[in-house]
């Protein structure tokens, strides 16, 4: 559970944190509201599996994509007094390919809303949503790359026209990384949301994040003779300097044992951010199983009332 205490609740402001991925829950306009601040992200996009093949050029699964985020403000006076949430559902992560087979792409992310009604079917009902296509899941592992899942493209007043009646800022999601069929390298942090990593093609280890600005390094699945070192890690989460939040890391390919599946797979993506790639089966590896992508994570919406 996400730990916002740090956010305080005192006699003029008041923050509510809302992570019901897929269902519908109510947010009521606190008495005396004056302004109401909306961060609103969606959901990121399953990291694609591994390719589960010994030959050369094998690639492991590209990361999936991060969810949109807009940060809108209204006047109270302006809102209704009961305002349903539903915050999106991180895509599934796909799954590693068998002997000889390419891994499977992950599942797509879903949007997250602030709606009058709970329907989503009209961009009328819609006070904001986090973008206009949500995140794209990872491509599976082959033998010429993984193809990067896309992050959830800009939303605009065309997709929630209530979006009219305030101020707001709408930025794009990020893309994860592209499966590599060689080497690894580490993705670097451009926003508080991220794309996954992507996972190992036969090198050592998976694909993690480039230290840069606050985010420190963090590294993907290291390759090791027991199998629970190789899996990627699950997306990090920063309260200071600023709440942001990380991708899965892509996943290694395990020495040694026969659960690849499990063993190389990406890590889960933290809020709004994608799953890291599953890692390409290792050579010497029976059976011949990539690894499975990282889930995407949930979106999560934060609202902020001042009085």
């Amino acid at each position: 559970m996400l730990d916002l205490s740090y956010f305080q609740n005192s006699g003029n402001v008041n923050t509510q944190t809302f992570t019901n991925a897929g269902s519908w829950v109510t947010w009521q306009k606190p008495r005396g509201a004056k302004f109401v601040n909306i961060m609103c992200i969606g959901a990121g996009g399953g990291g694609g599996g591994g390719n589960g093949t010994s030959t050369i050029g094998r690639s492991g699964g590209a990361g999936g994509g991060s969810g949109g985020i807009v940060k809108a403000q209204f006047q109270a006076s302006i809102l209704p007094d009961l305002l349903y949430i539903q915050s999106g559902t991180g895509g599934a992560g796909g799954a590693g390919g068998t002997s000889g087979n390419s891994g499977t792409i992950g599942s797509s992310g879903t949007k997250s809303y602030i709606c009058l009604i709970p329907d989503t079917s009209s961009a009328s009902n819609i006070v904001v949503t986090s973008g206009n296509v949500a995140a794209a899941g990872g491509g599976g592992g082959g033998t010429t790359g993984a193809t990067a899942g896309a992050g959830e493209t800009t939303s605009t007043t065309a997709n929630a026209i209530f979006l009219n009646l305030g101020s707001f800022l709408a930025v794009a999601g990020i893309a994860g990384q592209t499966g590599p069929t060689a080497g690894s390298g580490n993705a670097t942090p451009t926003s508080i949301v991220m794309g996954g990593a992507g996972g190992s093609s036969g090198s050592p280890a998976g694909n993690g994040y480039a230290a840069t600005g606050f985010y420190p390094q963090i590294p993907g699945g290291t390759a090791s003779g027991t199998l629970i070192t190789s899996t990627g890690k699950d997306g990090a989460i920063f309260y200071k300097p600023v709440l942001a939040f990380m991708g899965g890391t892509g996943g290694s390919f395990a020495t040694s044992g026969v659960a690849q599946a499990t063993a190389c797979a990406g890590g889960n993506g933290a809020y709004g951010c994608g799953g890291g790639g599953g890692a390409a089966s290792p050579s010497a590896a029976v059976p011949l199983l990539g690894g499975n992508g990282g889930r995407g994570g949930d979106g999560i919406i934060i609202i902020t009332t001042s009085f």
